[in-house]
């Protein structure tokens, strides 16, 4: 589900194989964005361009690795965010707390 891959010397993560960031993948991915940071020193940006619907579910895995890489000095990119993502975001105010990239 995520694939990752170093580019300019930073780990990218890209969510791959779904168009969605909800409940029935919202596990694995948690579990692999864990994996993944606790491996590269909480260090990545997460490339969002496929995706197109996130839930409530979806949303509090990214909080959940934001949280995590703030508590070990890391960062925690988000990137390519869809409009209709990015407006869901901006209206729970998320766009103030997330970093943000257009690579």
């Amino acid at each position: 589900m995520l694939k990752t891959e170093t580019k300019n010397n930073i780990q990218v993560g890209k969510l791959e194989g779904t168009d969605r960031l909800n409940a029935p993948i919202a596990p694995v991915v948690k579990d692999e964005l864990i994996e993944h940071l606790s491996k590269n020193n909480y260090k990545i940006v997460l490339d969002l361009e496929n995706i197109r619907f996130i839930d409530s579910t979806g949303i509090g895995v990214l909080i959940s690795v934001l949280k995590s890489t703030r508590e070990n000095n890391g960062s925690f990119i988000l990137q390519n965010v869809n409009k209709d993502v990015m407006s869901l975001l901006s209206l729970m105010k998320l766009d103030k707390v997330f970093d943000f990239s257009n690579e």
